[in-house]
């Protein structure tokens, strides 16, 4: 049967009053912006804020025309990449890559183990997938994506300040990550050199530039979430009298945005989502994370359907579950995905069926349209939040008013974006769309271009080791 299936009207009022606590209207949307661009205020002028607007030192955006090969490392979550690419010149390039499956134990043990995996994983890739021949002059260039929280000082420099998707390693937070990497690859005689550490969205923005030649925005929509544009350096002012303030121009910030609105003052907070920052392994951190990412969106849902099959009386699989259903992360976005890809009730009911081990003859129409409901609402305001962390951006840069109006300039403004969320969500980039309207306006919505950043955590460490040879000093 088809999808506009009618619910009994208790049920139905029950379902809506949840769904007015998910609701965003367009003075909340409007907030909720208006907060973002307070919150980037404070992480341009001081330092140990939660949106930590972190200086790169990436002072440059390709254009398409660089040529080489360069190595990179892609550490950001399950997996760990390893990837040798060669850039064309003409905006396109030739990718070589294999993938290592980082465990439990290596994400919450000691960080030299996690690191001596990572080395030993390049040598691996060296010696049985690359191309490349080593020379004994001249060390390979390697751009390390560490899609966590670092402090930058440096291209090539930055201290963690805290673990987020589920890794808690040792001895990590306060030291430099590429010192740990280079320390690694010295230990095992690797002749490598890592030369650039750029966050995902960093490199999303970068891959992004290359292929397109120019990009306001490198967002990230996955497992996490984050974003990263450049601004003047005179903006930046808590830089102080860093060298780089001296040589003027652009600087990529990484924004954590993850960690905007830690306090929840404007975050449209449910129980569902209190419950998942109170089991969560960084309670009341990462606050617009647990609101909009992948990792967290199908545990907002479980939240949410066992309340539904826990009210008096049941209103969903007749006050049954599953222990797949009763398990914490249980129920993950990707069925999320399916849930909202079916096209008939009975679609919905097979996939409960097939992931969460329900019997099909104990899955209502009823239930098919709850579940089908409760997905739908959770990550409508998951893309609608997403939308406002977009639109605060344009106003940030000088693209938009917040309420509508255009910047001077009236040209197309190119959003480089990465992750499961952005690819494969259904409906995702549309929602975007409608808050970024509801926020910014019509006209300056459909200059947007939001296009996938082309394997920006590849590519774009791979372009920001480049960056970095550009930037280092003329060699005698």
């Amino acid at each position: 049967m088809p999808l506009d299936h009618q619910l009994p009207p208790a049920k139905q009022a029950v379902l809506d009053q949840i769904a007015s606590g998910f609701k965003l209207s367009q003075t909340k949307l409007h907030e909720i912006t208006q907060r973002f661009l307070e919150e980037y205020a404070l992480g341009l002028s001081a330092y140990n804020h939660p949106l930590a607007m972190i200086p790169t030192y990436v002072t440059g955006v390709p254009d398409g025309s660089e040529t080489g090969t360069f190595l990179a490392l892609d550490l950001g979550g399950t997996n760990l990449r390893v990837c040798e690419i060669q850039l064309h010149g003409d905006k396109t390039f030739t990718l070589r890559q294999q993938k290592y499956k980082v465990s439990e134990a290596l994400k919450t043990g000691e960080a030299s183990a996690l690191f001596d995996y990572l080395a030993d994983s390049v040598d691996h890739f060296l010696t049985e997938i690359s191309d490349s021949q080593i020379s004994n002059e001249e060390a390979l260039s390697l751009g390390l994506t560490f899609s966590f929280p670092v402090e930058q000082s440096a291209i090539d420099k930055g201290i963690l300040l805290t673990w987020t998707k589920g890794f808690a390693a040792r001895n990590a937070v306060g030291k430099d990550v590429v010192g740990l990497l280079q320390d690694a690859f010295d230990r095992k005689h690797l002749h490598v050199k890592c030369v650039a550490l750029v966050n995902d969205t960093v490199g999303a923005m970068l891959s992004r530039a290359y292929a397109s030649g120019d990009c306001m925005l490198g967002a990230i929509f996955g497992t996490g979430t984050n974003g990263a544009f450049a601004v003047k350096v005179e903006e930046l002012t808590k830089l102080g009298n860093d060298p780089a303030v001296a040589k003027g121009g652009l600087m990529i910030l990484n924004t954590e945005w993850g960690a905007f609105n830690n306090s929840r003052s404007v975050l449209p907070s449910t129980p569902f989502d209190q419950k998942v920052d109170r089991e969560s392994i960084n309670p009341t951190f990462q606050a617009f994370e647990k609101f909009i990412s992948g990792l967290y969106l199908g545990e907002i849902t479980r939240n949410l359907l066992l309340s539904l099959v826990d009210s008096v009386p049941s209103l969903l699989f007749s006050g049954l579950s599953t222990p797949t259903l009763n398990s914490h992360y249980g129920f993950d976005t990707a069925y999320m995905s399916a849930i909202e890809n079916a096209k008939t009730t009975q679609e919905v009911k097979q996939v409960l069926v097939e992931n969460l081990g329900f019997k099909v003859e104990a899955i209502s129409d009823d239930d098919a349209a709850i579940v089908r409901w409760a997905c739908e609402t959770v990550a409508t305001r998951g893309a609608y939040l997403s939308g406002c962390a977009v639109a605060a951006t344009m106003i940030q840069t000088g693209h938009a008013q917040l309420g509508g109006g255009s910047g001077p300039e009236e040209k197309i403004l190119k959003v480089g974006v990465d992750g499961s969320l952005a690819e494969h969500y259904p409906g995702f980039q549309d929602r975007v769309r409608q808050a970024i309207r509801l926020i910014v306006g019509e006209e300056v919505e459909s200059r947007v271009e939001i296009a996938m950043a082309k394997d920006g955590s590849g590519v774009g460490a791979a372009l920001c080791a480049l960056q970095a040879l550009k930037q280092a000093p003329s060699r005698p």
